[in-house]
């Protein structure tokens, strides 16, 4: 699901990439008033639009991906993950009827807290809040979710809103970041009808100022290596939780006498 390069360059700035931890977004956390930048300034790109060429790229991908242009201070990090969940009393039909229905799917591969229609289709998911010694984000990706004509589920990132907060000192502005953040995912039946296969994906790209850029790239990978991990780790937890338990409710309303 998650678009935290900001972090990664704290880290870097101060040589703690250790010193990463990370806390649920509710409550929020209020920020000090002395110390945190108006993250209103930031500039968010225009609503995205895919082509099938961009979607095959993160999801034709398996695991961990980072590249880095050094001379130009451009990075990209990211993960691509197969989803594969079993659903009690499921078959190939009943799978098929319920990924129909694309509004009770987008709320089953969240936590249904961190996650709010903002227009049809469209939902925004909230990620739990990271820190990096001085910089903090809450982040959130605008997702566009519906059933195709094949009957599989897919998702795609169309905005985002990084929610950077950066203490004084750090001498990085979130305007120079330039962070831009992908998310990609489908979903459909399993081979065998027990369940659903898929695969899920994010990039997060963005600047390095000059003095970053001279920073070991192990230093890089294994900053964002946790990043990745924690993300991927939350997205497939949650959206195994919650598909088991809206098929269950999907079953049992198709078994309900109608009122």
């Amino acid at each position: 699901m998650v678009p935290l390069l900001c972090a990664l360059l704290a880290a870097a700035s101060l040589h703690a990439a250790a010193a990463f931890t990370y806390r649920s977004p509710f409550p929020p956390l209020a920020a000090p008033r002395r110390s945190v930048v108006d993250t209103a300034r930031y500039a968010r790109p225009a609503r995205k639009t895919w082509t099938a060429r961009q979607r095959d790229a993160i999801l034709g991908r398996d695991g961990e991906y980072f590249k880095l242009d050094r001379m130009r201070g451009k990075i990209e990090f990211g993960s691509s993950s197969r989803i594969n969940t079993n659903l009690d009393g499921a078959d190939e039909q009943s799978i098929r009827r319920w990924l129909s229905n694309d509004e009770q799917i987008a709320m089953s591969i969240w936590d249904p807290k961190l996650i709010t229609e903002v227009e049809p289709k469209v939902y925004r998911l909230k990620l739990m809040t990271l820190m990096f010694v001085t910089i903090q984000l809450a982040p959130h990706v605008d997702v566009k979710m519906w059933t195709d004509e094949k009957g599989s589920f897919n998702l795609e990132s169309v905005a985002f809103d990084p929610n950077i907060q950066i203490l004084p000192g750090v001498g990085v502005s979130s305007d120079q970041l330039g962070i831009l953040i992908d998310v990609v995912g489908e979903l459909y039946p399993a081979k065998d009808g027990k369940g659903v296969d898929g695969k899920i994906g994010f990039v997060t790209s963005g600047e390095l100022p000059p003095p970053m850029r001279l920073l070991p790239e192990p230093v890089l990978k294994s900053s964002l290596s946790t990043i990745n991990r924690t993300i991927t780790k939350f997205a497939i937890s949650s959206f195994q939780t919650g598909a088991r338990k809206k098929f269950q409710e999907f079953l049992r309303s198709e078994k309900a006498p109608p009122l």
